[in-house]
């Protein structure tokens, strides 16, 4: 009986492994899809100024249905983020984040372009959830954790946000 439960449990999870690691190697394969027809989408271009001290503007990248790619950079007094949403049927699938930290405000003469740091985040979802986050440090963060969970529905409703705005 011990043994039958741990082949469950252990079924379960490679499951669950097996699963989401084929989706993310599909998030691979229609990522690479919309980079390579990128230049052939149709663009909307928008300022945003609501969700940034310093103004922001989003593209949205069309093919001949619906918004593939939304590209979206917020400025601020001591950084910028650019983000890039890419959905598939009205989904969000994956979210590359890249937060830029200035060593001062860029008006400023102690400004040094070179002093500015950089952290990449990558998120990934399948089936409307996300399922892996790679933060800066190039770590998964585990699934499980509350981190996790407020991170997904944060994410998943701005992609929402942006692909509402930009249909």
């Amino acid at each position: 009986m011990k043994n039958t439960l741990l082949t469950i449990i252990f079924l379960f999870t490679s499951l669950t492994t097996f699963s989401q690691t084929d989706g993310i190697t599909e998030i691979k394969k229609l990522y690479q899809e919309t980079q390579d027809n990128k230049s052939i989408y149709k663009t909307q271009t928008q300022d945003d100024f609501e969700n940034s001290s310093e103004g922001g503007v989003i593209i949205a990248y069309k093919d001949s249905k619906e918004v593939r790619l939304i590209e979206a950079k917020y400025y601020g007094h001591m950084g910028k983020t650019e983000a890039e949403f890419y959905y598939l049927n009205g989904q969000i699938y994956f979210i590359f984040l890249k937060e830029f930290r200035y060593n001062m405000p860029p008006t400023e003469s102690g400004f040094d372009q070179t002093k500015t740091t950089m952290e990449e985040s990558r998120y990934y979802f399948w089936d409307n959830r996300m399922i892996r986050w790679i933060s800066p440090d190039g770590e998964s963060v585990d699934t499980e954790s509350p981190e996790f969970m407020k991170t997904s529905i944060e994410n998943y409703d701005w992609a929402n946000e942006l692909l509402e705005k930009n249909k």
